[in-house]
């Protein structure tokens, strides 16, 4: 059996290695409500560190109510909301059921803020840096033996960069993590994809908001029914 929580080498930061790969595990669903996790011994081997560093990970874990520590009995994924929340009371969503329509709409909900916020704040540089990543994911799209990997990867990097053109560190934080659970479902090479992302950043180089708005409601359609087909072929 693989074990899912080897890595190859020790990380910089070893508690935050440890919760990060946690995150990781939950973000992909190979850890869901109610699993147990690895006893302090497994973990430590398995990610290169100490017993001690994984027991503070884990505390760690358990104050942001991800995880409940049960004594004698071992560690398991949090299995209902708790009010011990973490900065920014985000990792919640990841012990809740996975409702895609209702993330979804958040997602739409943000994305509609931030090419507002961009328009009216982003910098000429910014733009510039927008535009240049823009040109490399569609240069992706179009050439033949195009990588679905490699695209996804622009798609998630111009995304990234709009949060954090929208200067407005509280909505780049949510909008980062909600985009995160997103990354498993991303088809940038399904019809459609290029048109309505190059209309989104037409309308945001020409800071025209209201077109702007309708691009990313015409690019959730698009991601709806990508999504949709793709299950619908599981």
């Amino acid at each position: 059996m693989e074990d899912m929580f080897a890595v190859r080498e020790a990380r910089p930061s070893a508690v935050e290695g440890v919760i990060e790969k946690i995150k990781e595990l939950l973000i992909e669903q190979k850890l869901t409500p109610g699993d147990m996790i690895p006893n302090e011994i497994s973990l430590a081997e398995s990610l290169k560190v100490g017993r001690g560093t994984v027991r503070e990970a884990l505390k760690i874990l358990s104050a942001y109510g991800v995880v409940e520590i049960k004594q004698g009995h071992g560690t398991f994924v949090s299995s209902a909301s708790n009010k011990r929340l973490f900065d920014p009371q985000l990792f919640q969503i990841l012990v809740q059921d996975r409702d895609y329509r209702s993330l979804t709409q958040v997602r739409q909900l943000l994305e509609e803020g931030i090419v507002k916020l961009v328009i009216e704040f982003a910098s000429e540089d910014e733009f510039a840096l927008l535009d240049q990543t823009m040109q490399k994911f569609q240069e992706e799209l179009t050439k033949e033996g195009r990588s679905e990997q490699h695209a996804g990867s622009l798609d998630l990097r111009y995304h990234r960069l709009l949060a954090r053109f929208s200067h407005n560190s509280i909505v780049e934080n949510i909008y980062t993590f909600v985009i995160e659970l997103f990354t498993k479902t991303i088809n940038p090479i399904h019809e459609g994809v290029a048109d309505v992302h190059l209309r989104l950043h037409q309308a945001i180089m020409a800071r025209d908001s209201e077109a702007a708005v309708q691009a990313v409601r015409a690019h959730t359609d698009i991601w709806v029914a990508g999504y949709r087909a793709t299950h619908r072929n599981a």
